[in-house]
């Protein structure tokens, strides 16, 4: 497959410093962030170098995207990062469609001196392209080639034992939802929508991903560790947003014109000006992948059963990391409809969940919830009225009219976004009465 390699491979090539600033300053203007973990990984990769290493995030935005690059290149690591065909555009230019259009018309003009596809800036940044779904793929020379699935994943598993074989670090997004929503039908096709939540539910890592990283292991000889990756945000930069590409989706509008969209969108958040909210990252232990037993008669079954083991443990593993925020408490705390509450009744609730979190532990290793954005200076959490406000000052703002207080009683007017950062933390909350 290697023939095809051009449709999907990187081509990493360092970037001028003053890009590197520019990122950094759009994200210091829409997060405050915590990271966790990277330095160990940082050290654990520079320890091994003979080793390939996957990270397996989470994936609730496309800013994920862009959040771990800026942050790999600002630690001098070179990890590369796998994109949808969403991502991976060949024919809307940054310069002529996406600047002038997202942020100031008159950046037209550097479109008569620069010229660049969404696609081919990606690939220089280090992303890789997967394939969704079956389509036509044209070539530079006009000729054109069919990726059905059987292409896809061939080409997916010889690509992914070329990285592993050279020993790089590599990100994939395996999470998948199996709620049947409208939009998610469309895109579902085999039952799973890998790649991003819109209702900030994931159900369950794929397994398929994880058996194609167990097979490059065996067919290279080369070591393989696995990461997994929690990407938490106080707020989601497309909350409101996914309804809209929804719509449009169901409609049937065109999907370069909604991948210009969403991809603006995002754009666009990272450079207006708001408050900011908090973004935590955390990267787990490397994790190696056993291949000693995988090699008899009875090997595919075996791997895809590994495969399995390591995708449950890995999602365990992610969800374990999540830390909950003031919304999350917020959220939780209204009824399955969220209909209007009490004031009284909302603070009972509230307080209710307070004491839930103080003793939680959860997951397989049974660990202590991350309470760190709701905990004030003593280290107890913050009172009901201190988890409101802070709600409050996100998402209910006249920009923002997600949730208000309508005379003694807290009403939700947005109940998709509401759901989503109640479904965020949702699996610390299924055994609270």
């Amino acid at each position: 497959m290697e023939s095809m390699f051009h449709l999907i491979e990187h081509d990493w090539q360092d970037i001028d410093p003053l890009e590197l600033v520019i990122y950094q300053l759009a994200r210091g203007n829409t997060f405050n962030m915590r990271v966790i973990g990277l330095e160990g990984l940082k050290r654990f990769k520079e320890a091994n170098p003979e080793c390939a290493i996957t990270l397996k995030p989470n994936h609730l935005s496309e800013a994920d995207f862009i959040l771990l690059a800026i942050l790999f290149r600002e630690n001098g690591m070179k990890v590369l990062i796998e994109g949808g065909s969403n991502l991976f555009i060949d024919d809307i230019d940054i310069f002529r469609d996406l600047l002038p259009g997202y942020i100031l018309e008159d950046l037209k003009s550097f479109a008569d001196k620069h010229q660049m596809s969404i696609a081919r800036y990606l690939s220089t940044r280090g992303a890789f392209k997967v394939f969704r779904e079956p389509q036509k793929v044209t070539q530079p020379d006009g000729s054109e080639i069919d990726m059905g699935r059987k292409e896809i994943i061939s080409l997916t598993r010889a690509y992914r034992y070329h990285l592993v074989k050279e020993k790089e670090m590599y990100v994939t997004f395996p999470g998948f939802s199996t709620i049947k929503l409208g939009l998610l039908e469309l895109l579902k096709k085999d039952g799973t929508k890998t790649g991003r939540s819109y209702t900030g539910k994931i159900d369950g890592f794929h397994h398929l991903p994880l058996q194609i990283d167990i097979e490059a292991a065996l067919y290279s000889n080369v070591d393989v560790y696995v990461v997994p990756v929690n990407i938490a945000y106080e707020r989601v930069l497309e909350d409101e947003h996914f309804a809209e590409l929804a719509r449009l989706y169901e409609n049937g509008k065109n999907k370069r014109d909604i991948y210009l969209k969403d991809l603006g969108y995002i754009v666009k958040e990272f450079y207006s000006d708001k408050r900011k909210a908090n973004l935590s990252l955390k990267f787990g232990e490397p994790n190696k992948i056993e291949t000693s037993d995988l090699k008899d008669t009875f090997a595919g079954r075996k791997i895809k059963g590994a495969a399995h083991k390591y995708a449950e443990d890995l999602f365990d593993n992610m969800l374990a990391m999540q830390p909950i925020f003031a919304a999350n408490i917020y959220f939780s705390a209204f009824n399955e409809n969220f209909n209007r509450t009490p004031l009284r009744v909302m603070k009972e609730k509230i307080d209710d969940i307070r004491d839930y979190l103080r003793t939680l532990v959860w997951g397989k290793d049974k660990r202590r919830v991350d309470l760190h954005y709701v905990l004030g200076y003593n280290h107890h959490i913050i009172s009901a009225d201190e988890i409101i406000n802070r709600s409050f000052q996100i998402f209910s703002r006249p920009n923002r009219h997600i949730t208000a207080i309508d005379g003694d009683m807290f009403v939700v007017y947005n109940r998709e976004v509401a759901q989503q950062y109640k479904n965020h933390t949702a699996h610390f909350f299924e055994n609270m009465r």
